[in-house]
């Protein structure tokens, strides 16, 4: 039973890393934003985005069994210039994302870090795929956000899949 749920897991994978490479966009907006983005003014943005460098890498890495020809770890980065890029294929970019959710993404990695959101925070899985988190601020300082398996944890698993919306995942 492992191996079938670590083929699906391989073949999901796969998936995902040819859709990445094949879709252009974004997602849509999710509409009005609450009342803290609201007093966000572009200058501000524009600011954030003046840094060099990621803001944002999450690094997925498959944790079973895998062929040999099959990469374990796909990595994703968001810059500080609104753009999404795949480190491992030169030139691979996506976006750029939109403000809204370019502060949604800020705003969390700070927080996370600020408050130290993750640090006793563990799931018991020894199966599928793990995550690591790193958040590069302002100053060019890395902090690591998280690094686990994120199945129950919606916070985490709704900035990957919000960066991922951007590649076609």
């Amino acid at each position: 039973m492992k191996r079938v749920i670590a083929l699906f897991m391989s073949g999901m994978m796969l998936l995902s890393l040819a859709a990445c490479g094949s879709a252009e966009g974004g997602r849509e907006s999710r509409g009005s934003r609450d009342s803290r983005e609201e007093n966000i003014s572009d200058k501000e943005i524009e600011a954030l985005q003046a840094n060099e460098g990621p803001m944002l890498e999450i690094t997925c890495t498959i944790q079973a069994p895998i062929p040999d020809d099959m990469d374990r770890d796909s990595t994703l980065v968001l810059g500080y210039n609104g753009m999404i890029m795949n480190p491992e294929v030169d030139g691979q970019t996506w976006g750029p994302v939109s403000d809204e959710d370019y502060m949604e993404i800020y705003e969390f990695c700070v927080d996370a870090v600020e408050n130290d959101t993750y640090a006793d925070y563990y799931e018991d899985v020894c199966d599928g795929q793990t995550y690591r988190f790193v958040f590069t601020d302002e100053d060019g300082d890395a902090h690591v956000i998280y690094d686990g398996y994120i199945y129950d944890n919606r916070a985490l698993s709704d900035v990957d899949n919000l960066i991922d919306s951007y590649c076609g995942n």
